[in-house]
């Protein structure tokens, strides 16, 4: 009897324990979820931790997208608004002036970025994409020389040679018809991957013939649950990125390592420079070094190998998304392909002909409005910040969001947004366009110090396609967003038919 009454009155404990328990997280998640609205910020309700963002964890959508929507769907009149992700606030910037404040006027307190991956085991890392202010500017003001506009004008000619070697690859497949069917994301990957591996790493790759640098490139990307899980942390709890076990280009790392430090010891040895990263790395680990930050080790190799990530995948998206919409499109497509051979023929294919192409310039401005490669430009307060025109105070700490899902995509912005439109980038309109409603690149001191490289390759590319194909959609293609990769780029699958043309045609 006093066994059963002694079960009972534990049993009776155990629920009471699981109950209070479950009270206090309704009071700490109730508490939480009111963190805008006792601020007086404008939010958008949450009934659970995955409320929003479900799509995302689920991997069904983008977080850029899911993002863009909320952008979207607030109210017209909201500068800013609060949202949560999980636990923890987040401000999502609406307003142009504010956008101005975070990159530029501000910048002394906006200077880092929150999503970063920071792994005190791997010092490639600390690169210039992750590290903060004041190394940030000592790391942009080292490396900016490598991207001056005679070193760019210099990698012209390996980015034609490239082209040429893609075009023929294309023309083999074509040589039993007049139409192939390619995988634009492999065959436009390839291409930028034998452009940046020469650049970043100083080696000369033929990723057409599926070398085996592209096939040890391609590792790191591969979805899977760890590196999402990964880059879902970098995004939003960085400060959690160290406790997982984290090195760049992941089981490739080794091969890259290897690669890179070959190449490095070998040049510094020899003495020949080939004007290359690789070369400007060795002057600067000979450098006298600052004590706070040394130009040694992995941290050399951080700087190729961000480079290489980034501008591979930003590039290839453009391209893609640029040939689709212009499928879509077969007049602009016409349009574009007039410019390209009436500039050719007059000029040969230059860097100064690439420069007078004003409308290729247009379709691919339009093509980074619909589908920028890095649509959330990141910051975090430094400390407390008070919003200018407001009496909302910004606790230091907190991440701020500009969407470009959502800016580039807003009516106010863009009439008619979803329209693929390249004349709104012509002389005509695009005074038309409000400042700080189109940042393909960010905007501020941390603007893509690699833009102008991203956009040469890109315009090379669309050239050599455009001039000797006519582009069209297959019906089996998939030219959706990824919604497994948090920045946005082009599924598997993304087929285009290429119909060989001649110059007479």
């Amino acid at each position: 009897m006093n066994l059963t009454v002694y079960g009972s009155d534990f049993i009776i404990g155990v629920l009471l324990f699981v109950l209070t328990l479950i009270f206090l997280l309704y009071l700490w998640m109730k508490h939480r979820y009111s963190y805008w609205e006792r601020r007086g910020v404008p939010f958008v309700p949450i009934y659970s931790l995955l409320h929003h963002f479900k799509d995302t964890f689920f991997m069904r959508k983008s977080m850029s997208m899911v993002l863009g929507d909320l952008y979207l769907q607030a109210n017209d009149k909201d500068k800013f608004i609060g949202i949560y992700i999980l636990h923890k606030p987040f401000l999502l910037i609406r307003d142009k002036d504010l956008i101005k404040s975070m990159l530029i006027k501000d910048f002394d307190v906006f200077c880092n970025r929150y999503f970063s991956i920071k792994a005190s085991k791997d010092l490639a890392t600390m690169n210039l994409f992750s590290v903060n202010n004041p190394t940030w500017k000592h790391l942009r003001i080292k490396m900016s020389p490598v991207f001056t506009s005679g070193k760019i004008k210099k990698l012209f000619y390996l980015m034609h040679e490239t082209s040429e070697t893609m075009k023929n690859f294309l023309h083999e497949r074509s040589n039993k018809s007049s139409t192939v069917t390619i995988d634009a994301k492999d065959v436009f990957l390839k291409y930028s991957t034998d452009i940046i591996s020469t650049v970043a790493f100083g080696v000369r790759t033929n990723s057409f013939e599926e070398s085996e640098f592209y096939l040890q490139s391609r590792l790191p990307f591969k979805p899977t649950f760890r590196s999402m899980f990964t880059m879902l942390l970098a995004f939003f709890f960085p400060e959690l990125t160290d406790k997982v076990e984290f090195k760049m280009m992941g089981e490739a790392r080794e091969y890259f390592d290897k690669l890179f430090w070959d190449t490095f010891n070998e040049r510094e040895k020899s003495g020949i420079k080939r004007g290359d990263l690789i070369d400007y790395l060795i002057e600067l680990k000979n450098e006298k070094q600052n004590d706070e930050f040394k130009f040694e080790g992995d941290i050399l190799l951080g700087q190729s190998l961000i480079f290489f990530i980034a501008g591979r995948e930003s590039t290839t998206t453009t391209i893609c998304y640029a040939l689709a919409e212009l499928a879509k499109q077969p007049k602009l497509q016409d349009r574009l392909r007039q410019e390209i051979r009436k500039i050719l023929k007059s000029n040969g294919f230059s860097y100064e002909a690439v420069q007078r192409m004003k409308y290729l310039d247009q379709v691919i401005s339009e093509t980074l409005r619909l589908y920028p490669p890095a649509p959330i430009i990141d910051r975090v307060a430094t400390r407390d910040y008070v919003i200018p025109g407001t009496d909302v105070v910004l606790e230091k700490g907190t991440p701020v969001y500009a969407v470009l899902t959502g800016i580039h995509l807003d009516p106010k912005n863009f009439p008619d947004p979803l329209c693929f439109d390249p004349d709104r980038f012509s002389d005509e309109r695009k005074g038309d366009i409000p400042a700080y409603a189109y940042m393909p690149f960010g905007d501020g001191p941390r603007i893509c110090i690699a833009m102008r490289v991203g956009l040469l390759q890109t315009a090379v590319a669309i050239i050599t396609v455009i001039n000797n194909y006519e582009v069209s959609l297959d019906l089996k293609g998939n030219y959706k967003p990824d919604p497994h990769n948090m920045f946005l780029t082009p599924c598997d699958n993304f087929l285009l038919h290429l119909k060989k043309i001649t110059v007479d045609d």
